[in-house]
C-alpha cells in the first residue's frame, strides 16, 4: 500500500496491464491531476505508461472511452467531474 501512495505522486509511472497495483496508481493519480489541474487534467491524460504488451504502452497517454473489457486499466470517467453536480456536468456538455 505503501508503494501505491509514493508512486501515484511521481511525475511519471510505468506499470503493467494486468497489475491491479497498476490500475489503483493510475486512479490515484487521476484523483491528483483533477484535483491539483495539472498536465492531462482536461482530457483525461496522464504521464504513465505501461511495460507490456508493446500495443498498450501508450494506453494512458491519450482519451479512451469505457469499453471492454474493464478490468485492464482505468478510465477518465473514473475521475473527471467527480466532485461536479449533475446541473454542472449538463451546462458543461450543452456548451460544447
Amino acid at each position: 500500500m505503501i508503494d501505491q501512495l509514493v508512486a501515484y505522486k511521481s511525475r511519471v509511472f510505468y506499470g503493467t496491464w494486468w497489475s491491479t497495483l497498476s490500475g489503483y496508481v493510475n486512479r490515484m493519480r487521476g484523483y491528483y491531476i483533477a484535483k491539483h489541474g495539472l498536465e492531462g487534467h482536461e482530457d483525461g491524460t496522464m504521464l504513465s505508461w505501461y511495460f507490456t504488451p508493446s500495443e498498450r504502452v501508450e494506453q494512458m497517454r491519450s482519451y479512451i472511452p469505457v469499453r471492454k473489457p474493464i478490468y485492464c486499466r482505468e478510465f477518465p470517467t473514473s475521475w473527471r467531474d467527480i466532485d461536479k453536480g449533475i446541473d454542472e456536468i449538463a451546462g458543461i456538455v450543452s456548451k460544447q
